[in-house]
């Protein structure tokens, strides 16, 4: 049987792993995951994607308030494809910019983090018989 269990680094851990293999636990896996050394790329490629997209908010509110300005296009002068172009242009920038300041505030929490020396984290792989599984997940 085996146990996955993510930990942050710290002494805890380690004495977690000493008291596995004084219970006669001796295939213990560690896998350290490393923190982000670079900035995320602002735009994504089709080969390299880091989960940072800023279109996805914009094409969101565009719908929205294109569908608004169409609608509401048929009452006012100009017509709906005019106010549904005007709402498609406003609403991807304002989801931009919604996009773009919470890129900001993440950006300013991550340094900080990496400023202060939080370390990364551990997947801990625990391969044991099915009798000391209790004993395992008490330990962990």
């Amino acid at each position: 049987m085996q146990i996955f269990a993510t930990f942050e680094y710290t002494s805890l851990l380690e004495i977690a792993i000493s008291e596995l293999e004084e219970k006669g636990i001796t295939e213990i896996y560690a896998v350290p995951l490393d923190l982000r050394k670079q900035e995320p790329r602002l735009m994504d490629s089709i080969h390299r994607a880091d989960g940072l997209s800023f279109i996805d908010k914009g094409m969101v509110f565009a719908f929205m308030l294109s569908t608004i300005g169409a609608s509401k296009g048929f009452v006012w002068p100009g017509g709906p494809i005019i106010w549904g172009l005007a709402g498609a242009v406003t609403g991807f920038t304002f989801g931009i910019l919604v996009n773009w300041v919470i890129y900001l505030a993440k950006r300013h929490k991550n340094q900080t983090e990496i400023r202060k020396g939080k370390k990364g984290d551990v997947i801990l792989i625990v391969t044991c018989e099915e009798n000391q599984i209790s004993v395992v997940e008490d330990i962990l």
